[in-house]
């Protein structure tokens, strides 16, 4: 079995490190495993945490210095993770995502397809029959990482990034796909766009989706 490894990330914030879990178990058994953790944590009443940041492998928690110390946060931290076993998360909504794929909506369809040694509506196919998971979020407010791209279709990233990156731009990079949220700098691979608005600034983490909510795309007409 992993173990958790717990390391001082400042005065008033601790990593928890799930990484030694993939010795025996997928990354997005891991993901899900860290998704359980937070679960438990959010429900929690008048607490110290004040802020928790995952990712595929780790967990930033950051906490209260004034009110706890990091050697009390550890010991909490510790427990609640001998319950993740025990919590089952709640069903997470699916959404079906719209996409305008290729032309000037996905400048990179084409080098992707001839990269994969795929045609235009094969990764366009594949891309469409993959269920993406919301792993966490990052880069920019609204932007969540989705895993579930295959690994034998890993993609690398632009050697340059490019300067403006349009809202809504669906990309591709090793095996994660993205959908900018606003117009940005970015090195992924562009292969769409889609109209849905996916930044919302009244929700904690200003994206559309929850963590663990599947995403599934389907080709429309531009």
């Amino acid at each position: 079995m992993g173990k958790i490894e717990v390391l001082p990330a400042g005065e008033s914030a601790l990593l928890l490190d799930f990484s030694s879990y993939q010795t025996h178990e997928s990354r997005s058994a891991t993901t899900s495993r860290i998704h359980r953790l937070v679960s438990i944590l959010d429900q929690e009443t008048n607490s110290p945490i004040r802020e928790l940041t995952p990712s595929y492998t780790a967990l930033l928690v950051e906490f209260d210095s004034e009110t706890t110390n990091a050697a009390d946060i550890e010991q909490h931290l510790r427990f609640c993770s001998e319950k993740i076993g025990e919590i089952q998360l709640p069903p997470r909504p699916s959404y079906e995502i719209p996409v305008a794929y290729g032309g000037a909506y996905g400048p990179d369809l084409g080098w992707v397809a001839d990269y994969l040694r795929m045609s235009v509506s094969q990764v366009v196919e594949l891309h469409c029959s993959v269920s993406f998971s919301v792993s966490f979020y990052g880069f920019r407010p609204g932007f969540a990482y989705l895993d579930g791209w295959p690994a034998a279709n890993s993609l690398p990233r632009l050697e340059a990034p490019r300067p403006a990156v349009p809202k809504g731009s669906v990309a591709l990079a090793g095996t994660q796909c993205g959908i900018y949220p606003s117009l940005s700098p970015g090195g992924w691979r562009l292969i769409g766009q889609t109209p849905l608005s996916v930044f919302v600034p009244g929700n904690q983490s200003f994206c559309r989706w929850e963590l663990g909510s599947t995403l599934r795309f389907y080709p429309v007409r531009p």
